[in-house]
């Protein structure tokens, strides 16, 4: 049987949908951006923000420079994952198997259900009604034999409500004339400077070249490229399970290497995400660290934590030497975040603060901080390091 994949794009999605929230923001140019810092990356930008010359991924301090009149709004991530949720609702009506992609992004297996809604296209042309008359969005649509010829169908359609198909059996030649940078592989500055450097700009390019040239170059990569150049993709479509997180970020003024501004704004970052911890009686289990640095370079890093925590002194002398030992390179960093994954969410009758000795003074002070925190302000006590951060 073949693969049918669909795959449905809303464009700027966090922004259509504040829009949807707010009728005002409409044709105008609106931004998704955490203001905690003058240069926040822009995380979602509206066409007619685009039309100005600001694009996602862009600091905030040119955005403005590029657009006076530049409407600024802060991420609401819970009400993205409910209108994210609204859509995979209305598509789920037609296949069992839905995945939902990070924002505005979602896949459909709809191999085998021909007898059920007709053909490919009338299928996709019935959800595509069906998502606008439920959740007011609109988006583009790829089909393809999988989710790497659909997801790139539906990025090369510049008009909304516009349908890409793709034949089973033509992806190479689909992808042949197309950039590489549309490959889900070629995301990351290193790969792109490297295909940059050997000239190589299309698909059929990269498809050209030995899997055996290819591995030298970009290691395990390798293959995969090769086989992404060719349209060949096995992922399956896998319908995401609800796994709650706790994340802290943090964009620095300046681009910096000083350690101690770099480790009190990681502790700053452990005190609100324990602080938020505590608020949902959550213990996490892993600990991831992302690093941006001066020259575009990323790294992440995770942490499994043999005793959870959710006291900042107790969980900050296990993330300061895991961050030190994780910032090998020497370049001035220009962001941090920290994501705290597998929570585990005890009874309300428990007590988080069980600690004998040491442990339990920390989890007294701990306790009266947050206290004076929810009277006076998250700012009201801080730690001596945490000043600047």
């Amino acid at each position: 049987m073949q693969r049918h994949i669909l795959h449905l794009r809303i464009d700027a999605f966090p922004v259509a949908v504040e829009q949807l929230r707010n009728s005002a923001f409409r044709h105008r140019p609106v931004v998704i951006c955490s203001r905690h810092s003058p240069r926040s990356p822009i995380l979602s930008a509206s066409p007619e923000a685009r039309a100005e010359g600001v694009f996602a991924g862009q600091p905030l301090t040119q955005a403005l420079k590029r657009c006076r009149a530049l409407i600024i709004l802060p991420p609401d991530e819970q009400l993205y994952q409910r209108a994210a949720a609204a859509v995979a609702g209305v598509l789920g009506r037609y296949s069992p198997l839905v995945e939902t992609g990070r924002w505005g992004r979602f896949f459909v297996d709809m191999s085998g259900t021909s007898r059920l809604f007709g053909g490919i296209q009338k299928s996709a042309s019935q959800m595509r009604c069906a998502v606008q008359d439920a959740a007011r969005l609109t988006g583009t649509l790829g089909i393809g034999s999988n989710k790497l010829v659909s997801g790139v169908a539906a990025r090369v359609i510049t008009r909304q409500n516009d349908l890409c198909t793709v034949p089973w059996g033509s992806e190479a030649s689909f992808l042949a004339p197309l950039r590489v940078r549309l490959l889900p592989m070629v995301r990351s500055k290193t790969e792109q400077a490297l295909l940059s450097e050997f000239n190589i700009r299309r698909n059929h390019q990269l498809a050209g070249i030995s899997v055996t040239q290819l591995a030298a170059v970009f290691g395990r990569l390798g293959p995969v490229l090769h086989r992404q150049a060719r349209g060949i993709d096995d992922t399956p479509v896998l319908p995401p399970g609800t796994k709650p997180f706790v994340l802290e970020e943090h964009t620095l003024q300046e681009d910096s290497n000083d350690e101690h501004l770099l480790t009190g704004t990681l502790y700053r970052l452990t005190e609100r995400a324990c602080f938020r911890m505590r608020q949902q009686a959550a213990l996490p289990h892993t600990v991831w660290l992302h690093l941006r640095y001066a020259d575009g370079v990323d790294i992440t890093r995770r942490l499994k934590l043999k005793a959870p925590t959710v006291i900042d002194p107790l969980l900050f002398r296990i993330l300061e030497p895991f961050y030190l030992k994780s910032n090998f390179r020497r370049q001035r960093i220009r962001y941090l975040s920290l994501t705290f994954t597998d929570l585990e969410f005890s009874p309300a009758q428990l007590n988080l603060f069980s600690e004998p000795g040491e442990q339990r003074k920390e989890a007294s002070l701990v306790k009266a901080l947050d206290m004076l925190r929810q009277k006076y302000g998250d700012r009201a006590v801080l730690f001596g390091r945490t000043e600047d951060a």
